[in-house]
């Protein structure tokens, strides 16, 4: 069993092969290839919340064709290199940059923030 750290938390590899790993985050256990697992480390740091490595796994196998473009809630978001992590928003004046998921949950974050303030004056 190989060990490894990465951004504080331990990784263990799972049986004499080492491309299974495996890391605990929050008391959840989670486990897949070294690059998925430290994407899923990642995310957790960026965004606080756990995502599957084998979800993201997934997710990078599949990249956007150059051009892309996707409306979401009513701002476009776009995609010109083709690249997992290229996408970007013009969101309120300001250019955001990022994976295409991590932008989709920044606006909802927004518009439920938008939201909670318009009920709370009311």
């Amino acid at each position: 069993m190989a060990l490894a750290s990465y951004r504080g938390f331990t990784l263990k590899s799972i049986g004499s092969s080492n491309q299974t790993w495996k890391v605990t985050i929050k008391n959840r256990e989670l486990q897949g290839t070294l690059a998925a697992v430290k994407k899923s480390i990642d995310w957790w740091c960026d965004t606080a919340s756990i995502i599957d490595p084998a979800t993201l796994a997934s997710r990078s196998e599949k990249a956007p064709a150059k051009g892309a473009q996707e409306s979401f809630n009513g701002f476009t978001i776009r995609n010109d290199t083709g690249e997992n992590n290229a996408w970007y928003c013009m969101f309120n004046g300001k250019l955001i940059k990022g994976g295409k998921l991590a932008i989709q949950r920044h606006i909802e974050a927004y518009l439920i923030a938008k939201k909670k303030a318009e009920l709370a004056k009311k």
